[in-house]
């Protein structure tokens, strides 16, 4: 059974699924952690902690052929560090890499230097994920995107402006001193911070604010940590909500979207993004005749169901706050308490292969499901014969981790290594971490290629508002009223806007 904090965790991983610009507020955060997990002062989480003289042992090296050598850092006032240094190769795939490094024919003119973290030959970013802790495993899809994009650079593009990328990974242990802990320890060893994913992320900020000139790029889960000048972010901008896609299905399904039902969990995290999603489209017409708030244990929706179909008669059910696995189980539930067959479903979170999963190979009770995402249907085949991009990461994450899936962490980590190459290589003819701030703060409508809705990274005031929509038919995802992937949506709806919360 899943403890109380381990499904908050959960809900919360959910959450990033739908984070379409959205941030919340400080306050609302810390209650939401604080609900979520032990409290953090004084604290390693996942880490070690060791007494007496903190001998170090020495931190994990993963080579390019895969092996693992080493074992745990451990810092002199007892606090362990850790984490993973990766350099090059192709893990399972291919052995190590060619030591020549040589820039990749038709790439951009870069700039030389030498800098923390860059030498003639090698550049090397930070990644700071939770692994361990009371989800174990939560964000390290992150590690593995990062990897997987690495791997890809050296092999086919000589690295990076003909750097070889080497990755550090530290692992936040889904703990604040941790996390804090892990930019302390790689501020000094790491060219930028790239593709982190962790739930405390803010406690991280006072370590990045120290060093304006690093390039922090990472979708921020605490609104805190995306306020330094110097962070980066598929996702930017304040607490808010697109509209445009709550426009298109007023219109698709008309009436039907006076009468909507959703649940949402009753942590101020998810109360928070309730609102602001409620406020989206209600602004576009959507009315909400049932709303509820369960708790994060509950795993069994059929009451909700029996209020909202048989006293509500609700005609569209909406959730977006919970998991792919409290999803899946809502859809059982419906039928359980006697709803109408014809009732729609629109269900953003369920794109997740754990959602289909859920269902086997009787898809029937899902098809026709609605959603829609900030980003390309990224494990989907035929998304990967549409957009490059999409096709390139697929076979790169599989070269790195044979049949294992890729998560959203992982993507969004790709991408956020993509904003860092971009950044890179139109830095000018100086290279250093001052001029690939300068040359990240000058990206307008970043894509990574296709896979992420147009953004501008550095923005603190204005959120993403395009979108993409999609339909559950014949077993599969299908992308619905999809523009073309040329031009600068690159495949993205663009229309409606992002609409702050009140």
């Amino acid at each position: 059974m899943r403890t109380p904090r381990a499904a908050a965790l959960l809900m919360i991983a959910g959450l990033v699924a739908t984070a379409c610009g959205a941030r919340l507020p400080d306050d609302v955060q810390a209650k939401a952690q604080s609900a979520v997990l032990n409290p953090v002062s004084g604290t390693t989480g996942g880490g070690t902690t060791t007494t007496g003289d903190g001998t170090t042992t020495g931190g994990t090296t993963t080579t390019g052929d895969g092996t693992t050598t080493g074992g745990t850092t451990t810092t002199g006032d007892g606090t362990t560090t850790g984490g993973t240094t990766t350099t090059g190769g192709t893990k399972g795939h291919g052995g190590k890499p060619s030591t020549t490094q040589t820039q990749a024919a038709g790439a951009p003119a870069c700039g030389k230097g030498t800098d923390v973290g860059l030498t003639a030959s090698d550049i090397t970013i930070g990644t700071i994920s939770d692994v361990t802790g009371p989800v174990s495993g939560l964000f390290q899809g992150a590690q593995q995107g990062m990897l997987a994009f690495a791997n890809y650079v050296n092999a086919t593009q000589g690295g990076i402006c003909g750097h070889h990328l080497n990755v550090a990974f530290r692992d936040g242990g889904t703990n604040c001193t941790q996390t804090q802990n892990a930019a302390s320890d790689l501020v000094n060893k790491v060219f930028a911070f790239v593709g982190s994913f962790a739930l405390y992320d803010n406690c991280a900020v006072s370590v990045v604010r120290a060093h304006p000139t690093v390039p922090d790029i990472h979708v921020a889960l605490d609104p805190a940590a995306s306020a330094p000048s110097n962070h980066y972010d598929l996702t930017p901008g304040p607490l808010g909500y697109a509209t445009g896609m709550f426009a298109y299905l007023a219109k698709k399904l008309g009436s039907k979207v006076q009468h909507v039902g959703t649940i949402a969990e009753a942590l101020p995290s998810a109360l928070a993004k309730q609102r602001a999603i409620t406020h989206a489209a209600e602004s576009q017409g959507w009315k909400f005749v049932y709303s509820q708030n369960e708790q994060p244990t509950n795993s069994n929706f059929q009451g909700d169901f029996v209020k909202a179909c048989q006293q509500a008669h609700i005609q569209v059910f909406f959730t977006v706050t919970e998991n792919a696995q409290n999803a899946a189980t809502m859809i059982q539930n419906e039928r359980q308490a006697g709803c109408p067959k014809d009732l729609i479903n629109v269900i953003p979170i369920a794109y997740d292969q754990a959602f289909t999963q859920a269902f086997g190979n009787n898809t029937s009770a899902i098809e026709g499901l609605l959603g829609y995402n900030e980003y390309a249907l990224f494990f989907n085949p035929d998304e990967a014969a549409r957009i490059p991009e999409v096709k390139v990461f697929q076979e790169w994450f599989q070269r790195t981790y044979p049949n294992q899936p890729a998560n959203l962490y992982a993507m969004y980590a790709w991408a956020d290594g993509r904003m860092f190459q971009q950044a890179v290589e139109n830095a000018g003819g100086t290279l250093n971490r001052k001029t690939v701030s300068a040359a990240l703060k000058k990206i307008r409508n970043f894509t990574a290629n296709g896979m992420v809705a147009p953004a501008m990274p550095s923005s603190k005031t204005v959120g993403p508002h395009c979108y993409i929509l999609w339909e559950f038919s014949h077993g599969a995802f299908h992308r619905l009223a999809t523009p073309p992937t040329s031009g600068p949506t690159g495949g993205f709806r663009c229309d409606g806007r992002f609409l702050r919360s009140n």
